[in-house]
């Protein structure tokens, strides 16, 4: 039986949050939208997280993708369904997150992408990460996905075009009964979607009980912090599990397809501190893929290797640079299986997974913050182990740490 059901409109975000609902049953398995027709509800005794690759579409392309993947998750029959968006907006917020409620008959949805502990929060419905307005951050350059604005409600009326309540922070720390009134009150007033500030963890919680307890008809979307807020309030009195995993050996992959800055500096960090062999991807170069990918796997038959796409700011997004990184990752893994594979950016990790023909991934723990570890289910390399990160998550030494956890076995706690 499926308890709970995730639908993230990309892969990493599907990883990220679909952990956080472990205590919901025994396995927590990740599947691209593609593979729904294909699931056997009977064979999952926990959580289904998917994955509907829908961030870089257009709005009404994004509403219809997600609208036909929740009418599949629901014939699955979940207890319940949380819909997963970016922690800095990116993508098609309003449009996914309307058609989502529409199909699960929904009254509407709260929405709150905040994570405070990856230092995105929302303030009097100006959205910040790092406590710098989103459209003042690097996420105004992603090239697919700029973000415009950084007031909430704004970013989730550019698509769904009509009035968005508001919570504010001070309507979150009220008297519990004037919180109710208040939430009454927009759903009155037709305001479906409902935009809710959150400064800290608090105010999550806060938000994940106001559904729980009070609007159980309410479509809840957040990103991995108001997972974490859900799971809290349903299992309050029970113990956090204590992170756990087995080291994988020291021949890893790590496959770094974000522009991020923030996997930049962690790439810099890994490879002047430790001397791991980095191999940047120009898009276009003319250098045969067969001679790179045998020249990376003789490097990766002694250690770890880099594979990185050139961080250059003039690149426009192409689905054609993301499909040549995976195909190069594809053929380095057909010379020389790692002993673990790192996938950072979601339109990579979907990319390199469908180029290896997994049909999905086994999520087994958060080994540090935002960084899952699972294991590759279907293909040539079922039970690889694989490693996933969004780009723009972590501090400078992440991946660092992250190395000598996997090759030594150190695991954080």
């Amino acid at each position: 039986m499926i308890s709970l059901a995730v639908i993230a409109d990309d892969l990493t975000g599907a990883a990220d949050a679909g952990i956080q609902f472990g205590r919901f049953g025994n396995q927590v398995l990740l599947v691209p939208h593609q593979e729904l027709a294909a699931i056997n509800p009977e064979s999952i005794k926990g959580v289904l997280t998917v994955s509907t690759a829908s961030r870089n579409l257009s709005p009404a392309a994004a509403g219809e993708r997600v609208r036909q993947t929740g009418m599949a998750v629901g014939r699955l029959k979940p207890q319940l369904i949380y819909k997963k968006i970016d922690s800095c907006m990116r993508g098609n917020v309003g449009a996914e997150v309307a058609a989502l409620a529409n199909v699960c008959g929904c009254r509407g949805a709260l929405i709150a992408p905040a994570f405070p502990a990856q230092g995105r929060t929302t303030l009097h419905d100006v959205h910040y990460v790092r406590n710098i307005p989103v459209a003042d951050s690097e996420m105004a350059r992603d090239p697919a996905s700029p973000i415009k604005a950084s007031r909430l409600s704004e970013l989730i009326a550019l698509q769904y075009r009509r009035p968005v309540g508001r919570i504010d922070a001070a309507d979150l720390d009220e008297n519990p009964r004037r919180l109710k009134a208040l939430v009454g009150d927009l759903l009155k007033q037709g305001r479906r979607l409902i935009a809710c500030d959150a400064a800290h963890q608090r105010h999550l919680e806060v938000i994940a009980r106001l559904a729980g307890d009070q609007f159980p008809h309410l479509l809840l979307a957040g990103s991995a912090g108001l997972a974490q807020a859900l799971v809290r309030c349903r299992f309050e009195e029970t113990e956090a599990r204590p992170a756990s995993g087995a080291a994988v050996g020291d021949h890893l992959l790590f496959v770094c397809g974000s522009g991020s800055n923030v996997l930049r500096s962690q790439v810099e960090t890994l490879t002047r501190k430790t001397g791991v062999p980095r191999y940047i991807l120009v898009p276009g170069r003319s250098t045969a893929l067969s001679d790179r990918s045998n020249t990376i796997a003789k490097d990766l038959a002694s250690g770890a290797v880099v594979l990185q796409l050139a961080p250059a700011e003039s690149l426009v997004y192409d689905n054609s640079i993301t499909r040549q990184l995976a195909a190069e990752t594809a053929a380095i893994v057909r010379c020389r299986r790692p002993d673990g594979l790192f996938l950072s950016g979601g339109d990579t990790a979907a990319a390199v997974l469908g180029a290896i023909e997994a049909s999905g991934v086994r999520l087994k723990v958060e080994i540090l913050p935002g960084v899952i570890q699972g294991t590759v289910i279907g293909g040539a390399d079922d039970g690889l182990p694989v490693i996933t990160k969004a780009g723009a998550f972590g501090e400078p030494d992440t991946l660092l740490q992250l190395y000598g956890l996997l090759a030594d076995g150190r695991w954080a706690r």
